[in-house]
């Protein structure tokens, strides 16, 4: 649908635009940050409408109907490549801040925990700002994305944001809004977005991989085995996260990398099953150490310990989410967990969004700040209530 309205400038981080004044010198600075920044280009804001929601056609809004395998899989589970990010401060926006705006957010609000928390986070955020919110739930469905992008290029937004995309390229590019800012998050690189957002998962590997080292080297690392599970389905984030773990543990005891016993499981019960045959081949008398690429994993290996082999099982994972803050809590052999903040995704997510709609400049890589929870610090993040009724 054409734009009838009179055009002015507005955010857009990339596309062509040989009239430009200045293009030289974005050029430069392109080069030179390895990135685009924010230009403008775009329509006159239309008059706001008030909070939309539009279901895709197929779905209803809020639901799913699969069953995500590992709900703390986060970042470019489907992408093909991830980008070198900039660690971001969490910030609250300014109430009333976009007043008379219109952004929309493709966000699924269905089985997937990590995506629904982060969806909510942003609608939060965004509902602080006083904008009018045009939200579209695709579900699991990425061919449904396609369809609320095309909806969003009818209904003259000022600024999207699109949450677990999947690998949908060119595709979603030609679909959407076009010259005004996008936001993408845990989505592979796309042309036309002004900023991805994700989690930084080598480092949250390498959190997990640290503190097992050290547990291990507490026992000169020696009698101990260290168990990796993984899940190829979630390429190229799980091959990140492993990454991480084995750099985390070689640091401390560069032997247990070279003998770990290595499972894949896409699900809780896999991980169940896999470690409770893993578990069968290691003597009584030796120590072990697990790190998960995710909390459905740790989740699965922490209800596979046998009670005879309590306390000689150290379990950690990646996500932070509340069934793993709470397990973290009860001291049941999980003894910490890498957090990615899901929650709290809306806390960059959004403020980036507004900044490339006031001209400012905008990382076109932020990662989300990862910190590792254990008994003692997951109280300085969460509230212990919410474990009450577990």
């Amino acid at each position: 649908m054409a734009r009838t309205a009179p055009m002015r400038r507005r955010p857009s981080r990339r596309g062509p635009d040989a009239g430009r004044p200045g293009r030289s010198v974005l050029v430069v600075l392109v080069v030179l940050m390895l990135c685009g920044l924010p230009a403008c280009t775009a329509g006159s804001t239309p008059t706001p409408t008030g909070p939309t929601s539009i279901p895709p056609t197929g779905t209803s809004t809020g639901t799913s109907t699969s069953a995500s395998p590992s709900g703390s899989e986060s970042s470019v589970a489907t992408a093909t490549a991830i980008p070198t990010g900039t660690v971001v401060p969490f910030r609250t926006v300014p109430a009333d801040s976009a007043v008379g705006r219109r952004i929309g957010l493709v966000g699924p609000a269905g089985s997937d925990p990590f995506s629904r928390a982060v969806t909510e986070s942003v609608v939060t955020q965004l509902t602080a700002t006083g904008a009018s919110l045009i939200s579209c739930d695709p579900g699991d469905d990425a061919s449904l994305v396609l369809e609320c992008a095309r909806r969003f290029a009818t209904q003259e937004v000022d600024g999207w944001i699109v949450v677990q995309a999947g690998n949908l390229g060119d595709a979603l590019c030609a679909a959407g809004p076009k010259d005004v800012p996008l936001i993408t998050v845990g989505a592979a690189p796309l042309a036309c977005e002004t900023a991805w957002v994700g989690a930084d998962d080598q480092r949250a590997g390498r959190l997990v991989g640290t503190v097992l080292g050290r547990h291990a080297r507490g026992l000169n690392c020696t009698d101990v085995r260290l168990v990796i599970v993984t899940n190829s389905a979630a390429d190229p984030v799980s091959t990140a996260r492993v990454a991480g773990i084995e750099d985390g543990v070689t640091a401390a005891c560069p032997d247990l990398v070279d003998r770990a016993i290595r499972l894949d499981a896409a699900s809780q019960d896999r991980a169940y099953a896999d470690f409770t045959t893993a578990l069968s081949t290691i003597g009584a008398d030796e120590r072990v150490v697990v790190g998960t690429v995710n909390d459905a994993a740790a989740q699965g290996v922490v209800a596979a310990i046998p009670d005879e082999r309590t306390g000689t099982v150290a379990v950690a994972g990646i996500g932070g989410d509340q069934r793993a803050r709470c397990a973290i809590r009860a001291r049941r052999g999980w003894v910490g967990d890498a957090a990615l903040f899901p929650d709290r995704y809306g806390e960059v997510v959004v403020p980036a969004l507004l900044d490339a709609l006031d001209g400012r400049p905008v990382p076109p890589a932020m990662y989300v700040d990862t910190r590792f929870l254990t008994a003692t610090s997951v109280e300085r993040y969460y509230d212990d209530s919410e474990c009450q009724d577990q």
